[in-house]
């Protein structure tokens, strides 16, 4: 199925406009990155972004940097995954998207928690809390209270764990 996707995006490529063509490059390299293909997921949405600039589409942007974000956490690239996040973030907040907003900062969290930067994870989940909570969406703000949980549990533990190899020595 996804393979004859991609043949049908491609074929929407090759007529598009330059917003059909964003559009096209966005869904080509999410079928790739299904398919596990990572190289070709990232070369697309690579030009999905370099349209979104030149459209001068902050959202095309933020998909486009979001969507390389992701590959590279799929793909345990956490250096490259870290600052398109980070730039995912700050153009969802410049359009006031708080969906995308919670999930940015959850995604930060989570590649913090995986450096071992406990109370800078808990610091990223904090603000998806807090948006979340303004926006009311319960059910999001439990599961994000749930990563405040396990990243202050394994903050305690690390720091627990530091007295005791001190007291050893």
């Amino acid at each position: 199925s996804l393979t004859r996707a991609i043949a049908h995006h491609e074929a929407h490529l090759a007529i598009a406009d330059d917003g059909g063509k964003f559009m096209a490059r966005t869904n080509v390299g999410l079928c790739y990155g299904m398919l596990g293909d990572h190289l070709a997921a990232a070369r697309h949405h690579q030009e999905a972004l370099r349209i979104a600039i030149q459209l001068q589409s902050f959202s095309g942007q933020s998909i486009s940097v979001g969507n390389l974000g992701a590959l590279a956490i799929r793909q345990g690239d956490f250096a490259t995954a870290k600052p398109c996040m980070e730039q995912h973030l700050q153009l969802v907040q410049s359009l006031k998207d708080f969906s995308a907003e919670i999930n940015a900062w959850l995604q930060l969290g989570h590649l913090e928690k995986h450096e071992g930067n406990f109370e800078e994870a808990i610091h990223c989940y904090e603000q998806a809390n807090q948006i979340a909570e303004q926006q009311g969406e319960i059910g999001t703000l439990k599961r994000v209270n749930c990563h405040i949980g396990m990243a202050r549990g394994s903050l305690a533990l690390n720091k627990h764990m530091e007295k005791l190899a001190a007291s050893v020595q």
